[in-house]
């Protein structure tokens, strides 16, 4: 989307654009109706566009007062009824706290506003009637002071002095903590700006008004020094400035000031610019600053899209939260599906060992000889090798009576047929000798009460070990110990808790399940 910058001063009304890294002229209309009806069909041929209008007249005003230290809610409410007091004709003006003191003390205040209205509603209205988004109303003086004091310069006693078309010759004083007045002067009828040495004439003289009317203020002692620092339209002057001031006598009370505008436009990530116009016009393209005179029914459009932005941020914010959550839950679809397919296969396989047991049962019929075959088969294969946990879980049931101090927390057991040892292959192909099923058992608990005593947790433990290992046919592996001495452990990463009052133990049993002897 294109912005506009219109520049507004006391004869006419310039619009300016940056195209490719250079800020250009865009048009520039004159301050009577037929300019009023040019800029009517400019706006028509730009209706996308964002405006930004710089006043730069004759027409400001500045006030410094003092105020009472008081709350936010307070202060907004008294600000307003001294806007209203000085400046009731126009609505566009502002207030803006300098200085804010401790309680009970004074907090310092600039007032500044547009006394002459009619041009910039002019401008403003047309804007509305089109519904061109029209993003801020700005002083040229207000801002010419917040870039200086974003630039880094030092400002103590700071008079800045530059040009505006048309031939005025605005002066702006700037202290530590912000702007104090600017003025706009009329350079005396046909002054040549090119002309160095007249020109020179005129600040100089200009100069020592200001320095006076800011001694009357108390805004600069007797013996402070005043920086002078000048954008003259045709480069360097300062030479001539110099020798003025030399020749009237005043030179001590000046301190002649270069102002970088190279410096100030690489601060502010600017195109290069040849005036101090130009880098106020960039600013407010590419890094617009808070609105000064704009209120609220100026800036509605501008509202009303900033709205619809953040609506547009919003919708593509749960658009994408939408996909994620869609992903998530194609995940976990897919998860479900998985398990879901692991539960039928294990099913499946139960079922098909159900059809076998039942089509051996059918075939054990006692009065039929024929059917001794599939009894037998059915007695050695399933009944002998059916894995019966009892006496092995009463045992070690037996021996955890004489160890107290080691809690039980899970017990499991599993058994299955063995693998087949390719030595006894004839002897596995009878099919009257059931295979071989090995039971493991494993023993899941803790040491309470634990008090720290490693060692004397570890000895519980392996004594645990040594009472299983002595049970007919078991071999004993343990998996965690409270603490690992064997040469083969590693250091865990486990932090130490100081209040832990357990420690844990897992030992795997497994017993070897002799072969039925017929």
């Amino acid at each position: 989307m294109s912005h506009y910058t219109l520049f507004l001063s006391n004869t006419r009304l310039i619009a300016f654009h940056i195209e490719k890294g250079q800020l250009l002229e865009h048009a520039r209309f004159a301050l009577d109706d037929e300019g009023a009806a040019a800029f009517s069909l400019f706006l028509d041929t730009w209706k996308e566009a964002i405006f930004s209008l710089l006043v730069d007249v004759v027409e400001e005003d500045f006030q410094l007062e003092s105020i009472p230290h008081l709350g936010r809610s307070d202060r907004t409410a008294l600000l307003a009824r001294r806007l209203d007091q000085n400046y009731r004709t126009t609505p566009y003006r502002r207030a803006f706290v300098q200085t804010f003191a401790k309680s009970g003390e004074q907090d310092k205040v600039l007032m500044s506003a547009l006394t002459l209205a009619a041009p910039v509603d002019a401008i403003v209205n047309a804007l509305l009637a089109k519904k061109m988004v029209l993003q801020g109303i700005y002083s040229a003086a207000l801002l010419a002071g917040e870039m200086l004091h974003r630039s880094g310069l030092g400002l103590t006693h700071y008079l800045l002095v530059s040009f505006t078309p048309g031939g005025g010759m605005r002066q702006t004083y700037l202290a530590a903590d912000g702007l104090k007045f600017s003025r706009v002067s009329s350079l005396p009828e046909g002054s040549n700006l090119q002309d160095t040495e007249r020109l020179a004439e005129v600040i100089v003289v200009e100069a020592l008004r200001a320095r006076q009317y800011l001694s009357t203020l108390r805004l600069l002692g007797r013996e402070d020094k005043l920086q002078l620092a000048v954008l003259s339209p045709d480069g360097d002057c300062l030479p001539a400035i110099r020798a003025r001031l030399a020749s009237s006598g005043d030179a001590a009370q000046f301190v002649l000031s270069d102002v970088p505008l190279d410096l100030l436009a690489r601060k502010l990530h600017l195109p290069q610019a040849d005036s101090l116009l130009h880098i106020l016009c960039s600013w407010l393209e590419l890094h617009p600053p808070a609105n000064h005179y704009g209120q609220g029914r100026h800036l509605i459009h501008a509202t009303w899209r900033k709205r619809g932005i953040l609506l547009r941020r919003a919708a593509y914010l749960g658009l994408f939260l939408a996909c994620v959550w869609s992903g998530q839950a194609i995940w976990e679809a897919g998860e479900i599906q998985a398990s879901i397919h692991q539960s039928l296969k294990k099913t499946g396989q139960i079922d098909e060992r159900l059809r076998r047991f039942n089509l051996l049962l059918k075939q054990s019929q006692a009065s039929d000889p024929a059917a001794m075959k599939g009894t037998v088969e059915l007695y050695t294969r399933e009944f002998l090798t059916w894995p019966d946990m009892e006496d092995q879980a009463q045992q070690v049931s037996n021996v955890l009576l004489d160890f107290p101090e080691l809690i039980l927390d899970e017990l499991r057991w599993q058994s299955g047929r063995g693998p087949v040892d390719p030595a006894n292959q004839a002897e596995a192909a009878d099919a009257s000798a059931p295979a071989t099923i090995p039971v493991v058992m494993e023993l899941k608990g803790r040491v309470e009460p634990f008090d720290l005593q490693y060692r004397q947790a570890l000895a519980s433990v392996e004594r645990l070990s040594a009472r299983l290992a002595g049970l007919p046919g078991v071999t004993v592996q343990p998996v965690t110990l409270p603490l690992n001495t064997s040469s083969k452990s590693g250091v865990e990463a486990k932090p130490l808790q100081q209040d832990s009052q357990r420690v844990d133990f897992f030992l795997r049993l497994s017993w070897e399940q002799k072969k039925h002897e017929n």
